[in-house]
């Protein structure tokens, strides 16, 4: 008997992947599309938000296409954190997209910071008062551009644009509201104070839905009439792709950027601010920290030095020409600031640096010295969440994203964190999660979760490779004393 499925959604930060999730866990049909992330040399990542939406929209009309007459029981977005849409009172787009790559608010960082405490609204919030957060959107574009400011009637995300096109109503997630540095998380609503001393209203940002709450229905196309929910972060939903019963295991990963993330009952924020606490919904936790420079990292290097090369053959080569190195690099060491970083140096200033150079050295010392500087920044956010209580939770590590796939990166990364990476086989994990949502509703939560748990934990774990340890303990000291010695903290 067909009991129906649910669409999950995962709008990401240059592709849209939506699936059609039974109520047995399986993926019965699945579609993508692409969009592109424009950036400059000015510190500018922005999207044209229309290119996004209509890219979503074709990307659901493709999968209702292939799903015949089995009956939708709801769609679910999954939302990418951080991107910031300007909307004048008719709903017409102001500007191109920020994205959470966009630094240039970094700028006046330093004037915000004299208005606002950093540590009172890490608290407040649970985000670091830093660029890719709205605080320090707001009150760039307020500053930098005062001729857009006045215009501005709504500060929405991608997503919430999404949700609005589909079915006219405006809201966002706990989980996404969560994320913008702007909610509060003791009292779970926007942050009266901050928004005043921003100069908005609440009535410019979009009423906060919980994640399993009805938005509305799809008022048209071939979806026309279906429920859609209000979903959650791409990262919160990722997490419960592949830890659906929530036990809070660590799940790395890496996609353009990278993350580390747990679920948990209670915020986890640290001392110094250099990770953050969001929410998967009213109830659920998500706390953990990203770094700008994962995959987009092994990209560069394959354009640099595998440009010869299609893409696949490129990638091809790079993965098996880093498996030729030994552990180490050969004593090449790589900072891999492209884009500057977030957590937990959260400093625009940064820039790559490959340091060691002998005659010797090839572009597989380059792909292994990528690997291994990717698996470092892992391990700095991996220990900034690694309190007590959290250890306690859980000490089964997750891999998911783009990198999973490859069991060269699982390897170095388990042997780098010194405990055992469990490659995810859940593809498409955020947009699974949001499925999720949808048959809690149906009712058919429990079940769908536990055999999509069965599965994950099927897979057999790569445990740290004693031969790399040491060396892999030295390449990690030079890491850490070259950051040192060009940017003087550690």
């Amino acid at each position: 008997m067909n009991t129906g499925v649910v669409i999950g959604l995962d709008l990401g930060t240059t592709a849209v992947k939506a699936v059609a999730l039974d109520e047995r866990g399986e993926v019965v049909a699945r579609t993508t599309g692409g969009y592109a992330l424009h950036s400059g040399a000015d510190g500018s990542a922005v999207q044209d938000a229309e290119e996004v939406i209509a890219a979503a929209l074709e990307a659901l009309a493709s999968l209702a296409g292939s799903l015949g007459d089995a009956p939708v029981l709801a769609l679910v977005p999954s939302a990418a954190m951080h991107s910031l849409v300007l909307l004048d009172t008719a709903g017409t787009v102001l500007a191109p997209a920020l994205t959470w790559a966009d630094s240039r608010p970094a700028a006046t960082l330093p004037s915000l910071r004299e208005v606002m405490n950093p540590a009172s609204c890490y608290a407040q919030t649970g985000c670091p008062l830093q660029a890719p957060y709205h605080p320090a959107r707001l009150w760039w574009l307020r500053h930098h551009q005062p001729e857009l400011w006045p215009r501005c009637a709504r500060f929405v995300s991608l997503t919430d644009l999404l949700l609005y096109r589909l079915t006219g109503e405006w809201a966002t997630s706990v989980g996404l509201a969560s994320t913008t540095g702007l909610w509060n998380l003791q009292t779970g609503v926007w942050d009266a104070g901050m928004l005043e001393t921003l100069g908005i209203g609440a009535g410019q940002l979009p009423p906060v839905y919980d994640a399993q709450t009805k938005v509305g229905s799809v008022q048209t196309g071939p979806l026309k009439g279906v429920t859609v929910l209000a979903g959650s972060s791409d990262g919160a939903l990722a997490n419960l792709g592949v830890d659906p019963t929530r036990l809070g295991h660590s799940v790395v990963t890496v996609g353009t950027s990278g993350a580390v993330r747990r679920l948990g009952p209670v915020p986890s924020l640290d001392p110094q601010a250099q990770t953050w606490s969001y929410r998967l919904d009213r109830v659920t936790h998500l706390s953990g920290g990203a770094i700008n420079n994962g995959g987009l990292l092994l990209d560069w290097v394959r354009r640099q030095w595998y440009g010869d090369l299609s893409t696949e053959e490129g990638f091809g080569r790079l993965w098996s020409d880093a498996g030729l190195i030994p552990a180490g690099a050969g004593g090449l060491t790589l900072l891999p600031y492209l884009t500057g970083e977030r957590s937990p140096h959260w400093r625009n200033d940064l820039s790559a640096t490959l340091h060691g150079l002998q005659l010797h050295h090839t572009r597989a010392h380059v792909a292994r010295a990528a690997l291994e500087a990717l698996a470092f920044s892992i391990k700095q956010v991996w220990e900034r969440g690694q309190s007590p209580a959290a250890a306690a939770l859980s000490q089964t590590v997750y891999s998911t994203g783009g990198l999973a796939a490859e069991p060269l990166w699982n390897s170095v990364l388990a042997s780098v964190l010194g405990v055992p990476v469990q490659a995810s086989e859940v593809a498409d994990a955020s947009a699974v999660g949001a499925a999720l949502l949808g048959h809690d509703q149906a009712g058919h939560a429990s079940s769908t979760a536990l055999l999509l748990a069965a599965r994950a934990g099927a897979a057999f774990p790569i445990a740290p490779d004693p031969a790399q340890l040491h060396a892999l303990q030295e390449a990690r000291q030079r890491w850490q004393s070259l950051y040192a010695l060009l940017y003087g903290e550690g």
